[in-house]
Parts: structure tokens; C-alpha cells; sequence
């Protein structure tokens, strides 16, 4: 395993797991890739998307997010929806990187904590493949980092959404791989 790796966890929270037909393959898998990287001391960061009260980070034309303004349950840092999914057993001492878009870069500290970590190699995993996963492969290809997704612990509402990006996009910025392998 590569030096200077870090497994991102991604959107894995309760507003969003919660929603997705697979989430108990998709929750195994995770807490697989979440134990072989604690055993192997690579840092395990969790990515949530979250906003402060009254979701003032989002604009009401932003057509991800702005309907959310409307949600009885809104993403609020505190709220239910947008804590860890408790089956993957967060650490203590594991960070949890708030975003406030689609990408885990946009709207966090991300970048930073991947510095002072001295990470060149990112391993993601999460929901979803057509959202945080495409989006922040996207943007870590274009900040050089080295990717490498972890099908097996990413997944979509949209199956076929969801094998389309990883047979035919997804392959142009990382490595793409199972848990057992990586």
C-alpha cells in the first residue's frame, strides 16, 4: 500500500445512508475498508455534507441543495440526518471534514488536513458514486492527488448510474478496485 494514503468516507450519514436500497452491502463494505485501514495506520477521515442553522450556505436557485429549505428534516450540523451512520463505529480520534456542496473538497478543510497529513494518495468510498464520489474524484485528479474508489463500498440510488461511472468514467482519474483487493 502506497505511503501517504488516506480512506475517505464519504456522505456515509444517516440522511443519506438511509436512502439507499444497498446500504447494508454498502455499510459492510465500508466497515471492511474502515478496519483494514485502521490496522494498516492509514487515517480514516469522515466526510459529511451539513450546513449551519437555517442552511444559510444555500442559495435557493442551487438545484442540489436549495430544496432542502423546504425538508422537515434539513442538514443541519446537529440534526439526525447528517451524523456518521453509527455501524461504522467513527473513532475518537478520526476527523470529520464538514462540507457544504457535492465535491468533499468543496466548502472544507479537506485540502488542508490532507496536508498537514502529507497524503498524496486518497482511497474513497461513500455515497453517492453520481455525487460525492464523482465530484471529489474530479477535483483531487485536478489537485494531483493519486485516487484509487473502492466499488464495492460506493454505491447510488441508480444502479445503472452507478456501474456506468465506474466502468466508463470514473477509470479516467483513479484506480478503481474492491475492498479485498485494495
Amino acid at each position: 500500500m502506497p505511503q501517504n494514503t488516506a480512506l475517505l468516507v464519504m456522505d456515509m450519514q444517516n440522511g443519506i445512508v438511509n436512502g439507499i436500497e444497498s446500504k447494508d452491502k454498502i455499510i459492510e463494505a465500508n466497515q471492511r475498508a474502515i478496519e483494514k485501514a485502521r490496522q494498516q495506520d492509514i487515517p480514516v477521515i469522515f466526510v459529511r455534507v451539513a450546513f449551519s442553522q437555517g442552511l444559510l450556505e444555500i442559495a435557493p436557485n442551487n438545484k442540489m441543495f436549495g430544496p432542502m429549505r423546504e425538508q422537515q428534516a434539513p442538514m443541519e450540523r446537529d440534526s439526525e440526518a447528517t451524523q456518521i451512520h453509527p455501524a461504522l463505529n467513527r473513532q475518537e480520534q478520526e476527523p470529520i471534514v464538514t462540507k457544504h456542496r457535492i465535491s468533499a473538497f468543496t466548502g472544507s478543510n479537506l485540502e488542508v488536513l490532507l496536508r498537514g497529513l502529507e497524503v498524496r494518495h486518497i482511497v474513497l468510498t461513500g455515497l453517492a458514486t453520481s455525487g460525492v464520489v464523482l465530484s471529489t474524484s474530479v477535483e483531487a485528479a485536478d489537485k494531483d492527488f493519486d485516487i484509487t474508489i473502492l466499488e464495492d463500498a460506493v454505491g447510488d440510488r441508480e444502479q445503472d448510474k452507478h456501474e456506468f461511472l465506474i466502468e466508463r468514467i470514473l477509470p479516467r482519474y483513479a484506480t478503481i478496485t474492491s475492498v479485498e483487493n485494495w
